[in-house]
């Protein structure tokens, strides 16, 4: 049902999938599946895939049919899949007004279009592009890149993240902003590819 103005009632906007990370590399979409049955009906559950090698990237997505499973799928945070203790949150429908926007409305800050690539300021000039891929990882880390100053060769205090899709950039976001990487609270936004030759644009914050 839509309301007059066209937007969504708040039955609509009810969250009815989970992300769940952290997974086996042995974890397919059936096994996934089964291990949230008993939760609620599965419409579907999908592990996300690397697109050049086919291999699992750790994480994936459960939908439910109904909104009252997620109670119970996030209950089994923590619990071992394989061997592996896994990670469980709820996945945000597109239209929800995600720390992002509230970002914006009480600062002012001009939003971003949602892309696969998150622009990291404020880094540490210690963070390393293992110690940044190991803090965005559950969400499906697929490059990093910290530029350097062309002349002295240290970092420049900034970096992206590529993720496998933009689903899990917004997980990423919405999940770490403001939070502390190497002793410093990160700032994130969003970024947008400049060329077909793989360049991004870039936000700095003044």
């Amino acid at each position: 049902m839509k309301l007059a103005n066209g937007e969504a009632t708040p039955a609509e906007e009810e969250i009815k999938s989970i992300f769940v990370g952290k997974l086996s590399w042995n974890v397919d979409n059936d096994w996934l599946g089964k291990e949230f049955a008993a939760c609620g009906e599965v419409v579907s559950a999908t592990v996300q895939m690397d697109r050049n090698t086919g291999r699992s990237r750790g994480f994936g997505y459960v939908h439910f049919s109904s909104s009252d499973a997620i109670a119970k799928a996030l209950e089994m945070n923590g619990k071992e899949i394989d061997g592996r203790p896994i990670k469980v949150d709820k996945s945000m429908p597109p239209n929800k007004d995600t720390v992002r926007e509230k970002r914006a409305k009480a600062f002012g800050d001009e939003t971003s279009p949602p892309s696969e690539t998150l622009f990291v300021g404020n880094l540490s000039f210690s963070a390393t592009e293992d110690s940044v891929w190991e803090f965005f990882n559950d969400y499906g880390v697929k490059n990093v890149r910290l530029p350097t100053d062309r002349e002295t060769g240290r970092p420049k205090g900034f970096g992206y993240v590529e993720f496998d899709d933009i689903e899990g950039a917004k997980k990423a976001f919405d999940a770490l902003s403001g939070q502390e990487l190497d002793g410093r609270s990160i700032r994130l936004d969003f970024s947008q590819p400049r060329d077909s030759a793989g360049g991004w644009t870039w936000w700095i914050w003044q």
